[in-house]
């Protein structure tokens, strides 16, 4: 049991934490599997071979800081470790209330940030790791209607440029995986109930699709991984003007629009 490799996953309970736990337990890894609701997370470790699952609500900080302390001071060797959860709330931020922009702000960084903080702790005691975050696109350009959301991304992506070098050194390594749309449950929602056409400008990503990514990164170990790469080349260009952004925002709704219907036919018919 000495060579089995433990993978630690926080969001498991989502379809990209999910799928990404699913290849892991085919290589053989022992997982460990968060998320706050327990009930899908005990269903899917049911088709796993070795599955803990630890029911965790991250935005809780006496939860997530009794979390912390056991993968940094008590868990035995983290070889992977994939910081998953977040969460959006769509809407301008002056019609959001104080709560919905803190569940964002501690969910998609503050949580985040503890998590790889505590994994690297891990990771330098047993000499080696590679801790994997989902950022977003948001993390590179920020849109009307998710200031809140890009800013956890914008500090996440800061955060873990900043880490990486850090923990170099010790043979940890760092990497961010930043997906536009995603076809997931919550997109479908969206999709469904008036979301943010801004949404839909690409065609979204399957979720098979960013598991890959996650592996590539697994393989690779560079810093960062654009789904798809496009997005990421035509979104860091815009990304150095932001003033260009609310110029293009009449063309990216109506192309958002029509990308939306589109997908709402994808899985209607």
């Amino acid at each position: 049991m000495k060579n089995v490799k433990t993978a630690l996953i926080t969001g498991a309970a989502g379809d990209i934490g999910a799928e990404v736990a699913s290849q892991l337990d085919i290589l053989g890894y022992r997982l460990l599997l968060i998320d706050i609701d327990l009930d899908r997370l005990e269903k899917l470790a049911e088709h796993f071979k070795d599955a803990t699952c630890l029911k965790v609500d991250l935005t809780n900080r006496d939860e997530l800081s009794k979390l912390n302390h056991m993968i940094a001071k008590e868990h035995e060797h983290i070889d992977v470790a994939f910081i998953n959860a977040g969460m959006i709330i769509v809407g301008e931020v002056t019609e959001l209330t104080e709560q919905q922009i803190d569940l964002q702000l501690e969910l998609n960084l503050r949580s985040a940030m503890h998590l790889i903080k505590a994994c690297g702790e891990n990771m330098k005691t047993h000499g080696s790791g590679h801790i994997i975050s989902t950022v977003s696109m948001g993390g590179i350009i920020a849109l009307k209607g998710s200031a809140t959301y890009s800013a956890t991304k914008f500090g996440l992506r800061g955060f873990m440029t900043g880490i990486r070098d850090e923990l170099k050194p010790h043979n940890v390594d760092v990497s961010g995986i930043f997906p536009s749309g995603v076809d997931t449950q919550l997109l479908r929602y969206e999709a469904q109930n008036g979301g943010s056409p801004l949404n839909f400008v690409s065609t979204p990503q399957t979720v098979k699709t960013v598991g890959k990514t996650f592996f590539k990164a697994l393989k690779t170990k560079r810093l960062e991984y654009y789904v798809p790469y496009s997005d990421g080349v035509s979104g860091r260009i815009v990304s150095m003007f932001p003033w260009l952004i609310r110029y293009l925002y009449p063309t990216l709704e109506k192309l958002g629009e029509k990308g939306r219907i589109k997908y709402l036919k994808t899985f209607q018919e």
